[in-house]
């Protein structure tokens, strides 16, 4: 295969083992590809307030591709390198749609402040909208009676039931957006929805990183375990899924081992991606 120029990795569940760290051995990985020129990216579902409790500037990390693309971020400044957001008529639009369905969910203010989030409960009493809010409580506000309140947004995060047809369907009735599926980090079983402006996804935001850095996407690595990862994956020159994703990831890329056992050390030394120095 080509020579590895840039190396994406998903954080949960992908190079995050089951206490949200990164192995001593997968440090160590990230830090010998750097000394070999090779451009180091994660891309979360995390929003920057989220990735920063679980990852540090010295960690190893060129670039963080925040909130599903949502923004690109010089991961050791801090600058914001490129950024969406949903217009105050889009976010009215999808406010209204979303409470005729009857759904949890919460709306995220632009960046770089989209922990702060405005919340509406329908009652359901799903667990994992209750155990978010309660995260964020500090940052959250309940859904204004008067919704021409609401100003832009970065996202929607909508809670539904495990395996719910509703995404599919949702992304069919709502072409201007992009529906992103994505398993819960919290509970691993029920099923998420993200509702993002339509050019925003972890693939497009790759394209872009390749365009700054003068890259041949085929000169690309990707590790992912998730629905959300789907556009990266297929973009990227070489894509790996870990032992702990969904069956029907596993059957389209290619598999390696858990995000327990150091996912980014096996397919490095599996795969020979390392520079010359």
């Amino acid at each position: 295969m080509g020579s590895m120029k840039l190396v994406v990795m998903d954080l949960d569940g992908s190079l995050l083992n089951f206490q949200s760290m990164i192995s001593e051995q997968d440090h160590n990985t990230l830090a010998e590809l750097g000394r070999a020129g090779v451009v180091r990216a994660i891309a979360t579902g995390r929003n920057l307030y989220s990735t920063r409790q679980v990852l540090s500037s010295t960690t190893g990390i060129d670039y963080a591709i925040i909130s599903t693309g949502l923004g690109i971020i010089d991961f050791r400044t801090n600058e914001f390198l490129r950024e969406h957001y949903l217009e105050k008529s889009e976010v009215v639009f999808l406010t209204k749609f979303l409470l005729a369905e009857k759904v949890d969910f919460m709306i995220h203010n632009v960046l770089p402040d989209n922990h702060f989030v405005t919340c509406f409960d329908a009652g359901t009493g799903h667990p994992d909208f209750l155990i978010r809010w309660g995260w964020y409580h500090r940052f959250a506000t309940n859904l204004p009676q008067d919704l021409h309140e609401l100003g832009r947004a970065s996202q929607f995060l909508v809670f539904l039931p495990q395996n719910s047809p509703r995404i599919a369907q949702i992304r069919q009735i709502l072409p201007e957006f992009k529906v992103i599926r994505t398993t819960s980090p919290i509970s691993y079983k029920y099923d998420w929805m993200e509702i993002f402006p339509k050019n925003v996804s972890k693939g497009n935001a790759l394209k872009w990183l390749c365009n700054r850095h003068n890259i041949n996407i085929q000169d690309t690595l990707c590790l992912g375990n998730d629905y959300n990862d789907i556009d990266m994956l297929r973009v990227a020159g070489k894509s790996f899924v870990t032992e702990n994703a969904p069956v029907d990831l596993k059957k389209e890329f290619q598999v390696t081992v858990s995000h327990n056992n150091s996912p980014l050390t096996e397919i490095v030394r599996e795969y020979n991606v390392r520079q010359e120095n």
